[in-house]
C-alpha cells in the first residue's frame, strides 16, 4: 500500500512537473524561432529584388543552421530530464548545475531575475545525476515563483557550492523574504504548499526531500538568512 502511494505522488510530481518544462520549452524556443522567421524572409526578400550575393546566402544560411542546432540541443537537454537512469555515476557539482541553467536560464532572467553563481566545490562524487537534477531545478523554481509572487525588486537566485565538515554542500537561495517561521517546519510534508495562487501540488520539496535523502544518501533541509530562503542539499564525501 505504501508502495502505491508513493508510486502516486511520484506521478503527481512529474506531472507537474512536465506542466513547468513545457513552459520553459516554449521560452527557450521563441527566440531562436524568431530568428529563423526573421532570417528567412530577408533573404527571400533580398532573393526577389536581387539583392544578395552567394556569399551572404551562405552566411545566412549558416545561421539558421546555427539557431537549428541550439533547438536540437534543447530537446535533448529536456528529454535526459525524463529519462529513467538509475545508474550511479560521478559528477560534480558544476556539470549538474550547468545541465539545470540550460533549460531555466532564458526563462528567468527574461522576468528580469539575475542569476548569481558561486561555485566553489569543484570535487567528483558518486551519485544520480538525473534525479539531483530534478531536485536542483525544483529549487530553483521555487526560488523564481516566490520573488516573482513577492514582486521582490532587484530579484536574485544565488547558487553556491563548496565543502565544509567532510561534506560537499550546495545551496540555493534568493531574496525574496524567506519561509514564515511557523511553517518552515512543515515545507517539507506531503500536499503542504505555499503556492496558493498557483494552485501548487504541494509534492515538489517532498519528492526533493525523498530523492535526495532515500535515493542518493543525502540530506536536504532548508533555513532562512537576511535575504530570504537558503535551501541546502549534502553529500558526505566517499
Amino acid at each position: 500500500k505504501n508502495r502505491f502511494q508513493y508510486q502516486q505522488l511520484i506521478a503527481q510530481s512529474r506531472q507537474a512537473q512536465m506542466g513547468e518544462m513545457m513552459s520553459m520549452i516554449a521560452h527557450q524556443w521563441r527566440q531562436p524561432l524568431n530568428a529563423i522567421s526573421t532570417t528567412s524572409i530577408n533573404l527571400n526578400v533580398k532573393a526577389q529584388l536581387g539583392r544578395t550575393t552567394q556569399k551572404n546566402i551562405m552566411k545566412q544560411t549558416d545561421r539558421i543552421c546555427e539557431f537549428a542546432e541550439h533547438l536540437s540541443t534543447t530537446i535533448n537537454d529536456f528529454r535526459d530530464f525524463f529519462k529513467a537512469n538509475k545508474e550511479i555515476k560521478e559528477v560534480s557539482f558544476e556539470e549538474l548545475i550547468q545541465n539545470v541553467l540550460n533549460i531555466v536560464k532564458v526563462s528567468i532572467t527574461n522576468k528580469n531575475i539575475k542569476l548569481i553563481q558561486d561555485l566553489k566545490c569543484n570535487h567528483r562524487f558518486k551519485t544520480y545525476p538525473n534525479e539531483v537534477k530534478q531536485v536542483i531545478l525544483n529549487l530553483v523554481k521555487n526560488a523564481e515563483d516566490v520573488v516573482l509572487e513577492k514582486a521582490t525588486e532587484n530579484a536574485f537566485i544565488k547558487i553556491s557550492t563548496y565543502t565544509q565538515n567532510y561534506k560537499y554542500i550546495l545551496e540555493v537561495s534568493d531574496n525574496g523574504g524567506g519561509i514564515p517561521e511557523e511553517i518552515i517546519e512543515k515545507i517539507f510534508d506531503p500536499y503542504f504548499s505555499t503556492k496558493k495562487n498557483k494552485n501548487g501540488t504541494g509534492l515538489g520539496l517532498y519528492m526533493s526531500k525523498t530523492i535526495i535523502e532515500e535515493h542518493c544518501g543525502g540530506q536536504l533541509s532548508v533555513k532562512n538568512n537576511e535575504f530570504g530562503a537558503v535551501f541546502k542539499i549534502e553529500f558526505n564525501q566517499s
